[in-house]
């Protein structure tokens, strides 16, 4: 056996990627694979019946798919359990009212350390209000929690996650709160975040101003996501030198004035900045909005923005003027822009050229409508060419193009040199088309390596109804820009073959 598989580093890093039949037999084959391997197996649990079925029999059984316990454990039972929860470090717990027994015969371990002490990420799923047994998993919670537990997910009720506070959690480093239906109290959620100060990563529904300062002077807090109530007032002030780490922010509204009043209360030093809007931007916030992000987002540090409507506002146009987004351009080391929902520029050819000339780098680029009135695509294909040209790092994008091909005066595949060889897929998003050939005989020489095509996913409706239509002659253009790219490469090999030959003649 080479020596490198002595390695019990190396081994978890290969065993990581075998399935669990294939580690059940690595296991069995050799001694040196025995504790690794048991290690990945039980690394992420999606409940603790894993390890409860590794005790005797006469201690458990299943009725109907469900546990059964017979009673507490035994000294023995405990030694049996503590083997296999040490491996343990990533555990999803689910309430049922069922396993309340379990739980309450887990409560008394000889020490901590027998409940999975190397426990580092935990999921809790408890929508309950108070119901019976709910006390027992609180408690069986409390003690796993005695450790370092560094990650938390909870999709909780108000309830749950006022009993998760109580627990006292503090080496917490990222946590993830959700609620499902009923919105959580701004201020149940205050009280499970206010003593977390080790966060590096927060999402979490509504915070109140109280909860914002708390989490402003986090010293090590890097990404936030956060809704922000309409009670958020307008001069909103934080501490002096807020959110100092922070450098990934998203913020959940409904209206664009808490928005604005956050993004006005410090200056942010932040690479990505992402806003969703649950009703639609009324013209003038959004203005304001966009004028705001350059006075004070870092124009050198900002590297992705990301805004969303979910629904247009009742007088607004799906569309805006693309000279809006003017404001943004001095953004010059932008690398991801996504302006998706219904509210997107509405940009022709000279406009697309002006956003590709203002973010070289850019790398994402994403407008996709995806509700209210459709308005048809003023970039055509060749717009594409001038896009690709000032932005030849992009391998993400989602565009509407139109495609609706002149039968008199077909697009000519472009001569120059623009090949962009990174993208492979392309969401066409709202794009009429009709000569498929043509079409993909025309990306195949700027996108080669095209091979999968996206369009007409969302709400829009296309006037004429023919988005089944659409959809599939997308579809017939990434199978054909596969063809036409590689006749075009053996072409240029049998060009370049042909050269060769000539020079060794002469």
């Amino acid at each position: 056996m080479h020596q490198c598989l002595r390695l019990e580093e190396i081994l978890q890093e290969i065993f990581k990627n075998a399935d669990y039949r294939s580690l059940t037999v690595l296991a069995r084959t050799s001694r040196l694979f025995y504790e690794p391997a048991l290690n990945v197996i039980y690394s992420d649990l999606p409940g603790l019946q894993p390890l409860i079925e590794r005790l005797p029999h006469d201690w458990w059984s299943t009725s109907s798919g469900e546990l059964v316990i017979r009673g507490p454990l035994r000294p023995q039972d405990w030694d049996t359990f503590a083997g296999y929860s040490r491996r343990v470090r990533s555990l999803r717990l689910r309430w049922f009212e069922s396993d309340a027994k379990l739980y309450r015969a887990l409560l008394s371990p000889p020490d901590p350390s027998f409940l999975l002490p190397n426990l580092r990420t935990f999921t809790w799923h408890c929508l309950s209000t108070r119901s019976a047994g709910l006390d027992d998993m609180i408690a069986f919670m409390r003690l796993l929690f005695s450790h370092n537990l560094v990650e938390a997910q909870l999709i909780v009720s108000e309830y749950a996650l006022t009993a998760f506070s109580n627990l006292g959690c503090t080496s917490l480093r990222k946590l993830v709160i959700q609620s499902h239906k009923v919105a959580i109290n701004a201020n149940v959620t205050e009280d499970a975040i206010c003593k977390l100060s080790a966060l590096r990563s927060l999402t979490c529904g509504e915070v109140s101003v109280r909860a914002l300062h708390h989490l402003a002077q986090f010293p090590l807090l890097n990404r936030l996501t956060i809704w922000l109530g309409d009670d958020i007032p307008s001069a909103l002030t934080l501490p002096r030198f807020p959110f100092s780490k922070l450098r990934y922010l998203t913020i959940n509204t409904k209206s664009i004035g808490p928005c604005l009043s956050m993004l006005k209360a410090t200056n942010w030093n932040i690479r990505c900045f992402h806003h969703r809007l649950d009703a639609g931007y009324d013209p003038a916030g959004r203005e304001v909005l966009l004028e705001l992000l350059p006075l004070q987002l870092s124009r050198e540090s900002l590297k992705c923005i990301s805004l969303h409507t979910v629904s247009a506002h009742q007088n607004d146009d799906p569309i805006i003027n693309p000279f809006s987004l003017k404001p943004l351009f001095s953004f010059k080391n932008l690398l991801i822009l996504e302006l998706s929902g219904a509210i997107i520029p509405g940009l022709d050819n000279d406009g697309l050229q002006k956003l590709a000339v203002a973010w070289p780098q850019l790398r994402v680029l994403i407008l996709l409508q995806k509700s209210g009135q459709y308005r048809a695509p003023q970039v055509d294909l060749s717009g594409l060419v001038l896009l690709l040209e000032h932005c030849p790092g992009l391998h993400q994008l989602t565009l509407s193009v139109n495609a609706i091909v002149d039968t008199k005066a077909p697009p000519a595949p472009p001569i120059s040199s623009i090949s962009n060889k990174l993208i492979t897929s392309i969401n066409f998003s709202n794009s009429p088309i009709t000569k498929t050939a043509e079409v993909a005989a025309f990306l195949s020489a700027i996108v080669p390596n095209l091979r999968e095509t996206l369009s007409w996913t969302g709400e829009v409706m296309c006037p004429g109804g023919n988005v089944q239509e659409y959809r599939k002659r997308w579809d017939n253009v990434a199978e054909l820009v596969r063809v036409f790219a590689e006749v075009r490469k053996q072409e240029r090999e049998t060009c370049m073959h042909a050269l060769k030959s000539e020079v060794v003649r002469k």
